[in-house]
C-alpha cells in the first residue's frame, strides 16, 4: 500500500467503522473458472442505481465501479449520503422522488442508462405492519414509473428489480428443505405483498412489452451501512449504546430468537448482482442467498460475546453489565420459523460460490455501530482550563 493511500484508508475506516485488518482480510467473491462473471463488462456502459445510499445499493454501486461502469445514483432531497462518502467523487448523484412519474421519465430520458438497478423502497418488513399503505404505494409506484419510463422511451435498458425472500412467506414452512424459485408466493407481511406485486408487475412488462427485467430475490443480506430496523444491526446498535453508557438499564431488547435465517454478506454478493444484470436472460427470477441457515439466538450470543459489556452468566455487576430481555412489542404478527434459499439457479448462471464469514461480519457490524453511535452521541468535552475558571469564579 502506498503512503498516499493511508489517509484515504483512515477516512474510509472512520466513516464505515471497520478495523483495517478486517477490511483488508475480506475474501474476494469467488466464481468458478467457467463463470462469465470474471470478465469486466462495464467499460462504456452507464448504470443507474436507485437507493444508492442504502446498505445494498451502496455496495452494488461499488461493485459496478470496480467493473468499469459509469454510475449515477438517485438520492432524495433529504438523503443521508454518509454511506457513499468513500466513493461519492466517483459517481454522479441525481436528486429525484421516484413516486413522481414525470421526474422519473425525465431522468431516464436524460441518462438513457444501459442498466437500472432498482433498490429504492420502503424495505423494512416490520415497519410495513405499521405503515402498510405507504409500503405498498412507495414500492409499487416507484417500480411502475421506472418500467413505464423505459417502455415509453423504447430503451433497451436491463432492469434489475430487487425482489425479496419475504414473497415466499408460509411456503418456507411448507417446503421440505431450501426454498426454490418454484415455491408458491404466500407472503405474510405488507412488505412481502408489495415485493410480490412489484415482481409480478415487472415480469408483466417483460412479457407484454419486451423489457429486459431480472428479479433477484434477496434473502437476508448484511454489511455495514445498515439501519437499526434490521435485527442484527439493532442488536449491534444496542450493544454499543450500552458500551457508551447510553442505555439505562443496560438491557438489550429483542424479539423472537427461535427463528433461523439465511444470511449473506453483501460485499460477497454485490458482484453477483452486477453479473446477473449482465448475463441473466429476460424474465429471470433467481434466489440470492448463502444456502446456510443461522439461528438468531446463536447470532445474538456470538455478537454479545464480542463486547466488553457482556459477562457470561451476568452474575455480577448487574447495574453495569449488558443483559438480554425479550420485548413483546418486537414480536411480529407472523414470523417464518426457518428460511433458507435454494441457490442452485444463481450458481448455474454465475458460478458463484458463497463464502460466508459470520464471525467477521458480526465484528464489522459492531465496529460500524461503535462509530455510528459516537457520531450520533458525541461526548461533551470539558475545556482544559474549566476547573481553573471555576476556582477563580469562587474567589
Amino acid at each position: 500500500m502506498t503512503r498516499g493511500a493511508l489517509p484515504l484508508l483512515r477516512l474510509w475506516l472512520l466513516v464505515f467503522g471497520c478495523r483495517a485488518e478486517e477490511a483488508l482480510s475480506r475474501r474476494p467473491t469467488f466464481f468458478e473458472d467457467w463463470s462469465p462473471c470474471h470478465e469486466a463488462r462495464g467499460q462504456g456502459k452507464t448504470a443507474l442505481v436507485t437507493g444508492i445510499t442504502g446498505m445494498l445499493g451502496s455496495h452494488v454501486a461499488e461493485a459496478l465501479l470496480e467493473r468499469g461502469y459509469e454510475v449515477h445514483g438517485v438520492v432524495r432531497p433529504r438523503s443521508n449520503v454518509r454511506n457513499v462518502a468513500a466513493f461519492q467523487s466517483k459517481v454522479k448523484m441525481v436528486t429525484a422522488e421516484l413516486t413522481d412519474p414525470w421526474r422519473v421519465l425525465r431522468l431516464v430520458q436524460k441518462l438513457k442508462p444501459d442498466f437500472i438497478f432498482h433498490f429504492a423502497a420502503q424495505a423494512f418488513n416490520s415497519l410495513s405492519f405499521e405503515q402498510p399503505a405507504e409500503t405498498l404505494h412507495t414500492n409499487l409506484m416507484s417500480t411502475l414509473h421506472i418500467l413505464e419510463a423505459v417502455r415509453e422511451l423504447k430503451l433497451s435498458s436491463r432492469i434489475i428489480i430487487a425482489g425479496s425472500s419475504t414473497v415466499y412467506g408460509v411456503s418456507t414452512e411448507e417446503w421440505d428443505g431450501p426454498v426454490p424459485e418454484e415455491a408458491a408466493l404466500k407472503p405474510v407481511s405488507p412488505y412481502g405483498v408489495s415485493k410480490a406485486a412489484t415482481e409480478m408487475l415487472a415480469l408483466s412488462y417483460a412479457r407484454a412489452h419486451g423489457l429486459h427485467v431480472i428479479v433477484p430475490r434477496f434473502f437476508i443480506h448484511l454489511a455495514p451501512r445498515g439501519v437499526e430496523s434490521l435485527a442484527l444491526h439493532d442488536f449491534a446498535r444496542q450493544i454499543t449504546m450500552v458500551e457508551r453508557g447510553l442505555l439505562s438499564p443496560p438491557v438489550l431488547r429483542h424479539g423472537d430468537l427461535s427463528t433461523r435465517r439465511d444470511i449473506t454478506d453483501i460485499v460477497d454478493s454485490a458482484p453477483v448482482v452486477v453479473c446477473l444484470g449482465e448475463v441473466a436472460p429476460k424474465g429471470t427470477v433467481v434466489n440470492l442467498g448463502s444456502n446456510v441457515s443461522y439461528s438468531m439466538q446463536q447470532l445474538l450470543q456470538e455478537m454479545v460475546r464480542l463486547s466488553p459489556s457482556w459477562s457470561e452468566g451476568n452474575a455480577t455487576n448487574l447495574e453495569r453489565r449488558l443483559r438480554l430481555e425479550q420485548d413483546s412489542s418486537r414480536l411480529r404478527f407472523y414470523d417464518e420459523r426457518i428460511v433458507m434459499a435454494d441457490i442452485s439457479k444463481v450458481q448455474k448462471l454465475t458460478g458463484w460460490v458463497p463464502q460466508p464469514d459470520i464471525p467477521l461480519l458480526l465484528r464489522m457490524l459492531l465496529d460500524y455501530w461503535r462509530h455510528e453511535t459516537a457520531f450520533r452521541y458525541p461526548e461533551k468535552k470539558t475545556p482544559k482550563n474549566a476547573n481553573a475558571d471555576e476556582s477563580l469564579a469562587e474567589l
